[in-house]
Formats: C-alpha cells, structure tokens, sequence
C-alpha cells in the first residue's frame, strides 16, 4: 500500500473545489472524504508504482471532491425558483466525475484493476 501524503491531497481537493477551512463542519466531512480516498487509492496502488505520488494523490482528491459534489446534490434542491428568477445548481457533478475519469486516465498503469469482465465476445 502507497502512502499518499495527506497535506498534498488536501491541497489539491482545495484547488477543485474551491473549499477552504473557514467552516469547521464542512471542512472535517472534506478532510474524512479526501482520507477515505487516500487509503482506497493508496490501496489500489501496483507494486513499484509508489513513486508517482503526484498522480496518485490527484486522482484521491478528484475523487474526494466528487464524492462531495454527490453529497451536495444528494442534499440540495436542483433549482430554486421564484417569479422573478430561477436559480439550477448547474453541471457541477458531471464536471467532478470528468475531473476524477481524467485522473483515473492520468494513472493508468499505476493502479491494479478493480473488476473485470467476464464473458465471451462474438466476433
């Protein structure tokens, strides 16, 4: 298992997600989710590939601030509306999944598979 340094992925998360430790609660559900995907990514890591650090702990904050963008959506409306305006609260979880699949992508080779496909292929 890679031990992903956790001030790196924070840092990172920070960055994609605009959050910062000015509110206390919200602040300590991102710092549990960036560790629970520190520990999962750490966990998937090959042996040998411990050395890219830098992917790796891009890859567990993209996941960490996807995991908050489905919380956020999970919680709030998805607009609010008025006679005189109406607000929608975007793309912003599509956008956090395209993040994290990117870094996924970024990975490749560094990370073991976690399923796989079992089945026959007609040609």
């Amino acid at each position: 298992m890679a031990e992903l340094r956790e001030e790196k992925v924070l840092e990172k998360f920070s960055l994609y997600s605009g959050e910062k430790e000015e509110d206390e609660a919200r602040w300590a559900l991102c710092k549990a989710l960036c560790r629970e995907c520190r520990e999962w990514i750490g966990g998937l890591v090959e042996k040998g590939a411990e050395e890219s650090l830098g992917p790796l702990e891009a890859l567990a904050a993209a996941e960490a601030f996807y995991q908050l963008t489905l919380i956020d959506e999970a919680l709030c409306p998805e607009s609010v509306s008025a006679p005189e305006i109406k607000l929608e609260m975007g793309r912003r979880g599509e956008k956090a999944l395209g993040l994290a699949e990117e870094k996924r992508r970024a990975c490749r080779g560094l990370l073991r598979e976690e399923g796989f496909y079992f089945g026959s292929v007609q040609a």
